[in-house]
């Protein structure tokens, strides 16, 4: 497979969680997957703004999305 940017991936369609994800964790690159992901955010509250892959704001407060804009 040619390399591509990640900028020029194409955007994926509706989520079911058992899609694979690559994180950073402590330096070391790891896969998981979208369930886990929820469950970390949801269960320690993480609160803050982030940019989605369609550059809109996404505002979460205590692990609950409040905003997209």
């Amino acid at each position: 497979m040619a390399e591509q940017k990640i900028s020029e991936l194409p955007a994926a369609s509706a989520l079911d969680g058992t899609e694979n994800v690559i994180v950073n964790q402590n330096g070391t690159t790891s896969l998981t997957d979208v369930d886990a992901i929820v469950t970390y955010t949801l269960a320690d509250g993480v609160s803050g703004t982030f940019t989605s892959a369609d550059n809109k704001t996404i505002t979460v407060t205590n692990g609950l999305i409040t905003a997209i804009v």
